[in-house]
């Protein structure tokens, strides 16, 4: 007969695990399936990683299946609500208390209809390099080549990155006239000379607050409007000229004024997801994303896939950490145009020291010594300047970085989209990889993609008809009746010898989007979920997420053909096994799915058990018949996908039940909480 466990100690245990430990681990609220044939259930609550000092206190972002359910954490927690997004089935929570005290409050509420809680993540601005050389700048003076003019701006001469990416030699056919590009930045200064008249509408999603054309918002700081410059400064023979001088600049303010919000500056990934659907919903049609930073925001992504799925192009900087880094985001989510930084010193362009390598990078544009413009004295974002134009008074400074290269290549993709105002992200994305202009490595490398992006080859070029498609990969236990969070997917393309790749996680519905990315034949990497993914418990412990051991984890491969857009399904098994060496008479063995609630027994004995049939995270025990009469320690072995790892159970004198635990449990339960970490989670085998 089923019965509760009801040891003391176990009911203890589970209270506090189900307040701290699984507060970091899915919530299921039907049962899961033992078998084939068992039904649905609902798909788990993804509890976002918390990286110690990362994250913002206070604040938690609460994605939702239904927005009533979203409303019950609101109320649980006396909370507020700062941003909501329906378009993303997203609200952000602000309330007194720490995140790890919130997920523990919603765990233990049980809450159905929620997707995903996570914090809001720290970013940074990909911090630009000022260049400081006054009147030493004959340097820049010598041409690419005899035919690549830079213009006719008063400081063209110094403008090595239009030439580089041969702006000058298109604005004829296209100069970006008509194409609205959001600058997702700290603002941008339009009352710049070279900047009035290109400034449209904006907003300032922390205070939710539109800006009107042609006003100062840099309230951040110089960068965005630096960033601004080189996109879209006006050709009227005056300061500096931008790639494409036809467009229009949409100022997204997500790194405010520190005294007001705090820190850095930044807003926060619910601002920045409402600033992106905002500027989707206003007309932007390529976006610069010259920033960055650690923690996968289910949030964020979702706002990115929202633009890209409505045609918006993303653009965004790899990032200024001189070395290979893949997972930093947004530079590390699919589908968007990742760019390095290029340099040239009189001799050959190529890739700077500092510009982060990644698999990921799509091209490079130029990043050292870029002249453009910043702040006015007076303006809110003044930062100082080197140059001063004679002719309208505007100032200018250079800076390097991939916060710097982004802007050439946004500019460039304004120019296409003149040409072209349907193309999709991909068929843009794919037109510049074709009509780059390799350097570093032959062919793709790592370290500035297909090469330089060029203007007049991309125009002179044919959009491409085929080639791109979107992917969507889910992960499922063995019967399908549970999702599965919190796995890594990459997607890797062999060019010649190298390859290209795109990374995702599965977000709380199991799947791992992949929008516009490149058709074509990829091998598949499906793995997790991830054992080092952690949420901080009380008194700075890290718990772990969905699967305690690396031994729980699988992986699956897979090759296919992408041609078009396509949802591929995975599902993942597991074997378990559990056999004492230890004989112990009338004692039986406790099985609970702490994702079903679900509790059977089997007999105790020395036999193995198999329960490679269960799907869930599976909590066992040994239970007595009556109270032991001495202490009792019992030993034995549970195999998972292969892997032997010695288990044991303490039943003290007058207790009547023991859980079952291996070095792992023992030793972070009772270090940090006088109580085992000792689920094991497994998928079921067909």
């Amino acid at each position: 007969m089923m019965r509760k466990i009801s040891s003391a100690l176990l009911v203890f245990a589970i209270t506090v695990v189900l307040l701290f430990v699984f507060a970091c681990s899915p919530q299921m609220n039907n049962n899961a399936n033992k078998a084939p044939n068992a039904s649905k259930v609902n798909s788990p609550i993804l509890f976002g990683e918390l990286i110690p000092g990362e994250y913002t206190e206070g604040k938690i972002l609460v994605g939702y299946e239904s927005r009533e359910s979203a409303l019950e954490i609101v109320k649980l927690l006396n909370g507020k609500i700062v941003v909501d997004l329906p378009q993303i089935k997203m609200i952000s929570i602000k309330f007194n208390g720490t995140v790890a005290d919130a997920y523990a409050k919603i765990k233990q509420a049980k809450i159905k209809g929620i997707r995903y809680v996570e914090p809001s993540y720290k970013r940074e601005l990909i911090e630009p390099l000022p260049v400081k050389r006054d009147t030493e700048l004959q340097k820049f003076e010598p041409r690419l080549s005899s035919a690549s003019p830079r213009g006719t701006e008063e400081f063209s001469p110094l403008l090595w990155g239009v030439e580089a990416v041969s702006a000058t030699e298109v604005w004829a056919e296209a100069s970006g006239t008509g194409v609205i590009v959001a600058v997702v930045d700290s603002g941008v200064d339009g009352t710049h000379p070279d900047l009035q008249g290109q400034v449209i509408g904006g907003y300032r999603p922390a205070f939710d607050e539109e800006l009107p054309a042609g006003t100062d918002s840099s309230f951040g700081g110089a960068h965005g409007t630096h960033v601004a410059g080189t996109i879209a400064a006006k050709k009227d023979g005056k300061g500096i000229v931008g790639v494409a001088p036809g467009a229009k600049i949409m100022p997204i303010v997500i790194f405010d004024d520190p005294a007001l919000v705090g820190g850095n500056g930044y807003v926060g990934d619910d601002f920045v997801a409402a600033g992106v659907v905002w500027a989707v919903e206003h007309g932007a049609k390529v976006m610069n994303n010259s920033w960055g930073g650690s923690g996968y925001s289910h949030t964020m992504k979702a706002a990115f896939d929202y633009a890209m799925d409505h045609g918006v192009v993303m653009v965004v900087s790899s990032g200024n950490d001189y070395s290979k880094v893949q997972h930093k985001y947004p530079a590390g989510y699919p589908g968007v145009i990742r760019v390095a930084a290029l340099e040239y010193n009189g001799g050959n362009i190529k890739t700077t020291g500092f510009s982060t390598k990644a698999d990921s990078v799509v091209i490079g544009a130029p990043g050292v010594n870029i002249l453009s413009t910043v702040p006015l004295p007076e303006s809110l974002g003044y930062e100082g300047e080197s140059v001063i134009s004679e002719l309208n008074g505007g100032t200018y400074d250079y800076y390097g970085g991939t916060s710097m290269a982004a802007p050439h290549v946004t500019g460039v993709v304004a120019l296409i989209l003149q040409k072209y105002p349907n193309a999709k992200p991909w068929q843009v994305r794919k037109l510049i990889e074709q009509t780059a202009i390799d350097v570093d490595e032959p062919g793709f490398d790592h370290y500035s993609g297909y090469g330089l992006v060029n203007a007049k080859r991309a125009l002179s070029g044919t959009l491409p008809t085929a080639g791109g498609a979107t992917l969507d990969i889910v992960v499922t236990d063995a019967y399908g009746s549970w999702t599965v969070p919190s796995v890594f997917v990459t997607l890797k393309k062999n060019i010649v010898g190298k390859y290209f790749a795109y990374y995702a996680k599965t977000d709380a519905n199991g799947v791992a989007h992949f929008p516009a990315i490149d058709a074509g034949e990829y091998e598949v990497i499906i793995g997790g979920p991830d054992s080092y993914e952690r949420c901080e418990a009380p008194e700075g412990f890290m718990a772990y997420y969905t699967a305690l051991r690396m031994q729980e984890e699988r992986q699956t491969n897979d090759t296919i053909n992408l041609t078009a857009d396509a949802t591929k399904t995975y599902k993942f098994e597991s074997t378990f096994t559990l056999q004492f060496k230890t004989p112990l008479s009338g004692a039986s063995i406790v099985v609970e799915n702490l994702l079903t609630e679900e509790v059977f027994e089997l007999p105790y004995n020395t036999n193995k058990k198999t329960l490679s049939e269960n799907s869930g995270q599976l909590l066992l025990s040994v239970a007595l018949s009556t109270p032991a009469s001495t202490d009792i320690t019992l030993e034995g072995t549970a195999t998972i996908n292969g892997h032997e790892i010695p288990v044991f159970v303490q039943i003290p004198e007058g207790e009547s039940e023991g859980l079952v635990l291996d070095e792992l449990g023992s030793y972070f339960g009772y270090m940090y909480f006088d109580l085992p970490f000792a689920w094991w989670t497994v998928f079921g085998k067909n």
